[in-house]
């Protein structure tokens, strides 16, 4: 009597490994070390998105945290660059820029989202950036979305303080002169 070959556990145990191995090298949309920043970025986009939704725009924010921020020509992003998003939905941020603050995690999210929303292309130069001489356009409109976005959700002045002073609508304190103090009775 002859054996028969029974190829059905040989290709799950292959299936299996296969599985095993997928699972490993599936990359995290964050580093480990960012993992509560991450879930609280995430919150942060469960809160906004339905303020999106009531102004008009629907969209599925798929949002990683990326210290690296590379292209698609595999140059870095300057150090400066806080985040970028692409029309389909993908949104990165820089941890080590934004995890320090719930407010500019939350005011980039929300200047990202808005990139996504108005389906905005990429343009050579973009991105939340620390300082610009004149934004571009796109990050304009981006900034007026956010805001309005921010301000309709609540609950973090410090983020829209940030993306309001970004447009030019900050309220700046009064210089003072600190050569010399004030003399009493002159």
């Amino acid at each position: 009597m002859r054996p028969i070959f029974r190829p059905l556990p040989f290709a799950s145990a292959v299936l299996a490994a296969a599985g095993l191995l997928a699972a490993c090298t599936t990359t995290q949309p964050y580093p480990k070390e960012y993992a509560a920043c991450y879930e609280r970025v995430q919150q942060h986009a469960a809160q906004l998105m339905p303020v999106f939704a009531a102004l008009g725009y629907r969209m599925e924010p798929d949002v990683r945290l990326d210290e690296d921020m590379v292209n698609n020509r595999g140059f870095r992003a300057p150090d400066d660059v806080l985040g970028d998003a692409i029309p389909n939905g993908r949104i990165r941020l820089r941890p080590s820029r934004v995890c320090a603050s719930e407010s500019l995690a939350r005011a980039v999210l929300a200047h990202e989202m808005a990139h996504v929303a108005l389906q905005h292309r990429g343009v050579r130069g973009t991105g939340v950036t620390l300082a610009w001489e004149k934004p571009p356009q796109q990050e304009i409109e981006a900034d007026g979305l956010a805001l309005k976005v921010l301000r309709q959700a609540g609950g973090y002045p410090g983020a829209v303080t940030y993306v309001a002073c970004r447009l030019g609508s900050c309220v700046k304190a009064p210089a003072v002169n600190r050569a010399a103090p004030p003399q009493p009775g002159r």
